[in-house]
């Protein structure tokens, strides 16, 4: 008996995808760019959420000595006791100025704003606050 011949491939579409060689190159750049593209949305994911968090805690910050320099002027109103001057409460330094209508809060550390509170000192109430700051976002 004679041997079998070999069968030999023809070599010259090697660069297709039906080729092994470029089947695998293919494969596995798709599956290179499906990785990169996978991280680079859970990073920016990531990114907004650190983001989120800054921010929430700084708000967080703003609203506590807020409401520090609220219950310092509703106490003194109540007490019939309001008066301009330099104060200093639960680590919140500012200033109060009286108005026709109700006080300017000039707040000085930890982070300087500016509260417009109207009050009404007959009734001993504050009917409401705007708060002008000057912010840089995260």
């Amino acid at each position: 008996m004679s041997p079998m011949p070999i069968l030999t491939r023809n070599r010259k579409h090697a660069a297709l995808a039906t080729s092994d060689q470029g089947f695998v190159s293919l494969y596995f750049l798709v599956l290179f760019l499906l990785c990169v593209t996978l991280t680079a949305i859970i990073l920016d994911n990531t990114q907004n959420q650190l983001r989120t968090m800054i921010n929430i805690r700084k708000a967080n910050e703003l609203l506590g000595q807020e409401a520090s320099v609220l219950s310092f002027l509703k106490c003194e109103v109540k007490n019939e006791r309001l008066e301009e001057g330099s104060y200093e409460e639960n680590g919140v330094s500012f200033g109060i100025t009286l108005t026709n209508n109700g006080a300017t809060v000039s707040i000085f550390a930890p982070y300087p704003e500016v509260l417009q509170i109207e009050l009404n000192e007959h009734e001993h109430t504050v009917y409401d606050y705007h708060v002008i700051r000057s912010e840089t976002p995260a």
